[in-house]
């Protein structure tokens, strides 16, 4: 199958999951949205589980890439953790169907959560060893205290940009004023992890 086939399932996938929510979600709708056959998805997809598990791992793969890239283009610790934030929230925002399946649909099955811990994992690691390059012995002392501040930082970005898509929908608000408000409230609060 094409590459472009499968990001074309992908995009239907991820609308009718967030539509619907995983358990009433339909192959054959997906399948339809997608404007290709059932057999298609059946083909490449043991069933709407695997479906959903490749669909949310590619886009945490994009996701992280993202993040990853963000904080890779600075040197100093606080620069990186004001790329990641920015990036993440960025992110997030322009993909927020795909940022409502991660925060609210991934935590289904035994499967679900496996795949997705060992994708956030990646995630706050990445969080953790901006923390450590920033030096501050309140949080390179302690492993666990490191990993807490990360996934604590994670957890806040995540729903925030949550919060701030379900007010979106409610109302016109001005996307790029939006993110930059966003920003503006999370930074003292992200990037103060760095300072004593």
């Amino acid at each position: 199958m094409k590459q472009e086939t499968v990001e074309q399932i992908f995009r239907a996938a991820v609308e009718i999951f967030a539509e619907s929510g995983f358990e009433r979600a339909k192959m054959d709708d997906i399948a339809q949205r997608a404007q290709v056959a059932k057999g298609t998805i059946y083909y490449h997809f043991k069933g709407k589980e695997e479906l959903f598990v490749a669909l949310m791992n590619s886009g945490m793969e994009k996701f992280t890439d993202v993040v990853r890239r963000a904080t890779e283009a600075h040197q100093d610790p606080a620069d990186q953790l004001r790329g990641l934030l920015r990036a993440k929230v960025t992110y997030l925002y322009h993909h927020g169907t795909f940022a409502k399946l991660l925060l609210s649909e991934v935590w289904g099955s035994k499967e679900r959560q496996q795949a997705f811990r060992a994708r956030i994992r990646d995630l706050v690691e990445l969080i953790e060893g901006v923390l450590r390059r920033g030096g501050d012995s309140r949080f390179t002392s302690s492993r666990d205290r490191l990993h807490e501040t990360a996934v604590a930082i994670f957890g806040a970005i995540s729903v925030t940009v949550l919060q701030e898509i379900f007010r979106a929908e409610d109302r016109e608000l001005l996307e790029g004023d939006r993110i930059e408000v966003m920003l503006d409230t999370l930074e003292p609060l992200i990037c103060g992890a760095l300072r004593d």
